[in-house]
This record gives C-alpha cells, sequence and structure tokens, in this order.
C-alpha cells in the first residue's frame, strides 16, 4: 500500500466518520426516539380506549388528561387542532425508580405521557416515546429493569393499535 492511498482513504475515513453517520443518525433520531402509531379509531374514542385501557392495566392509573389545544388557545397560542396527553403512572414501579437518590434525576418523565392527535388531514395518531430504547440504553440497571416492565405493560396498553416498539 502506498502512502497516497494510506492518506486517500484516511481521508476518507474521516468524511464518513464526521458528516456521513451523524448525517444518517439525524435522519433516523426521530424514528427512534419518538413512536407515531396510526388510528383507526376516532379522536375521543382513541383517548377514551387508551385511557381505559391504562386504568385497567394492573397497577396502572391515569392522573391527568391534558387537553393541550385548549390550553395553548388559553394562554396566547395559535390554534393547533385536536391534541390530548394522557398522563399516567405505576405508583409501585415510580416508587421503585425514585427509591435512591441517584436515580431521582428520572422524575423528570414522570409521569409517563402518551399523546393523540388528528393531523390536518382528519387521521387520527398517537405519539410516545421509544421505551424500548430508553430500556435498553440502561440496560444491566434498575433504570433498565423497571422501564422493560413499564414497556411490557405499554405494549399491552396499546395492543389495541397492534403496536410493538422497535429500535426503528
Amino acid at each position: 500500500m502506498s502512502k497516497r492511498s494510506f492518506i486517500a482513504g484516511l481521508v476518507l475515513g474521516m468524511v464518513i466518520a464526521f458528516f456521513i453517520i451523524p448525517f444518517g443518525f439525524k435522519l433516523a433520531f426521530k424514528n427512534m426516539l419518538f413512536k407515531e402509531v396510526p388510528s383507526s379509531f376516532g379522536f375521543e374514542k382513541t383517548v377514551s380506549l387508551i385511557t381505559d385501557r391504562i386504568n385497567h392495566q394492573s397497577g396502572w392509573h391515569v392522573t391527568n388528561v391534558i387537553n393541550q389545544e385548549q390550553v395553548l388557545l388559553d394562554n396566547g397560542g395559535s390554534e393547533v387542532g385536536k391534541v390530548k396527553i394522557i398522563k399516567f403512572c405505576n405508583a409501585k414501579l415510580s416508587s421503585k425508580m425514585l427509591k435512591k437518590d441517584d436515580r431521582k434525576y428520572m422524575s423528570v418523565k414522570m409521569p409517563l405521557s402518551i399523546s393523540v392527535y388528528e393531523k390536518s388531514d382528519g387521521k387520527v395518531y398517537v405519539g410516545l416515546m421509544n421505551g424500548y430504547l430508553m430500556s435498553r440504553m440502561f440496560s444491566g440497571s434498575v433504570e433498565g429493569d423497571v422501564m422493560e416492565s413499564v414497556v411490557k405493560d405499554i405494549e399491552n396498553v396499546m395492543s389495541f393499535l397492534h403496536f410493538r416498539y422497535t429500535i426503528f
């Protein structure tokens, strides 16, 4: 191998490492971190089904349903269409997560949220964080163990939409 081909390979490798790979992550990041699931039900029916299913899932309860559309309008925002955020919690899992001081930072994502929204074309969607990815990031820790339990329960709640977590 000549010195010239070594340098060309090194430069090409640096271009790929510094530009192409980060660009690929940027394109995939939205689909990795957030999940959007179409609903075959109307807006209010989807909200009702999710809240009922959460409340019937062992250990879980809905803490609040926020009418985000109304909150925005009431506080000077503009019309965004139908958006509701369902806040929910499992006291036993939350207690396990927050029991130790070094895990209290996890409270930033509590209670958990699922959003239901209607797009301008009239189709209804459910939005949620990718719990599977989060559980993998914390694997081997108490945080990861708790998140794995949460993932299983949320998949059960969302099974009426044939939803399963995946990495992408």
